[in-house]
């Protein structure tokens, strides 16, 4: 029964793990760049045409299983490569861009440190 239940639990997780198909590093891309698109306003079909490539490139070595010390290197070459086809006033709104709101429609709300803290305090 023990080993019934545990291959019915494993066939279940998989069939999830499938439901959802793997977006690719250029699905991945697209999206990240439409929304850099709209956060900073662009409007140059080159800089933008740039973005799009250096996203790929930075989500094709993000995928390939790299070492923390080369997924920073990776991290340093694509915040270089943004700091050189953006403006200076773009690039620093996209490195000055709120924490305490989602980047993304989905994606959870995440306070910033003081303010949780604040909380924790008045709870007390």
């Amino acid at each position: 029964m023990l080993v019934c239940t545990a291959v019915l639990v494993n066939a279940q997780s998989s069939s999830f793990s499938s439901d959802q198909p793997k977006r690719t590093p250029e699905e991945i891309a697209r999206k990240q760049t439409v929304m850099l698109i709209r956060e900073l306003n662009l409007k140059d079909s080159m800089v933008i045409d740039s973005l799009y490539r250096i996203n790929v490139r930075h989500n094709k070595r993000r995928e390939a299983g790299q070492t923390r010390a080369q997924e920073f290197d990776g991290l340093q070459l694509f915040m270089s490569e943004l700091k050189n086809i953006l403006t200076p006033e773009q690039y620093n709104k996209f490195m000055n861009q709120k924490v305490d709101k989602p980047r993304h429609p989905h994606a959870p709300y995440a306070p910033s440190r003081p303010d949780s803290i604040n909380r924790r305090q008045s709870m007390l």
